[in-house]
């Protein structure tokens, strides 16, 4: 066998593997010139992004450590998170919904998944396979939408009707797990806060508190369920970084929030 291919200039996606580029090695996924994710093979558990590493904290925290559980993933990237369930979750069972074929398959020629891990893959755009599964039911633990052209986040994988429909897949005491990118202003994360504390009994979020601030870049990650969550062990967990994580709920929550309005489908945008 040859080298692995290590850029990919498809038809409907661009992206590039870096090699070396972790503290421990692995890979940096590249997608239209911005960083989507870094995957170590050798060591699934190597998380070395910080919104990998709050995602990670939700999912030890969802279940008993060690426990397999279910989990659905839209959006694949370099399947970092996929493998974290598998290597610290086995016997989990996971499914992937992926926009573009090419993309999935250019990352799993050059990075294939452990034989152990049990996940299935559809190629759809993450909205029309919720509503597809959703005449069908789920049970899943965790619902991730991880989602993203570029730096830019579909907006109909965001809105009140989006994340009710998602919703109807999960457990009863299942988690919906939301990455946004804090961008200038943080009018997404803001926006997104908003509905899913307009849907969810319980909500949080997890930032950086200089991101909180918008006073830098990086990654507001919501977690939403209708049962409690483990929050001070998420908390922990997720500050395993250089940079700590603060975790807002309940009035702190609501201040980040305060005035963002409830994303609806028929919104009219300018």
């Amino acid at each position: 066998m040859g080298e692995p291919r290590l850029e990919l200039d498809g038809e409907q996606v661009s992206a590039r593997l870096l090699p070396e580029r972790g503290t421990h090695g692995g890979y940096t996924l590249m997608i239209e010139g911005t960083t989507q994710s870094h995957v170590n093979p050798l060591d699934p558990l190597d998380l070395q992004l910080e919104y990998t590493r709050v995602i990670a904290s939700v999912i030890d925290g969802c279940r008993e450590r060690g426990l397999p559980i279910r989990v659905l993933h839209l959006g694949a990237g370099g399947l970092t998170i996929p493998r974290y369930v598998g290597a610290s979750r086995p016997g989990s069972v996971q499914h992937v919904v992926e926009l573009h074929r090419e993309l999935f398959d250019f990352v799993l020629d050059a990075l294939p998944l452990d034989d152990e891990i049990e996940l299935t893959v559809e190629f759809d755009d993450g909205r029309a396979a919720v509503e597809r599964a959703a005449r069908t039911g789920g049970g899943y633990d965790l619902a991730i939408v991880d989602v993203f052209s570029g730096s830019v986040a579909p907006r109909h994988m965001s809105t009140a009707e989006f994340f009710t429909e998602l919703r109807q897949l999960l457990a009863p005491d299942g988690i919906i797990v939301v990455n946004t990118l804090a961008a200038p202003g943080l009018v997404m994360s803001r926006e997104v806060g908003a509905t899913l504390a307009s849907l969810h009994p319980v909500v949080i979020a997890l930032a950086a508190p200089s991101v909180v601030a918008d006073a830098s870049p990086g990654n507001v990650v919501f977690a939403a369920s209708g049962a409690p969550l483990a929050e001070d062990e998420i908390e922990r967990g997720a500050n395993s970084g250089p940079r700590p994580i603060d975790l807002l709920r309940a009035a702190a929550l609501d201040a980040f929030i305060a005035g963002a309005p409830v994303r609806r489908d028929d919104d009219t945008l300018d």
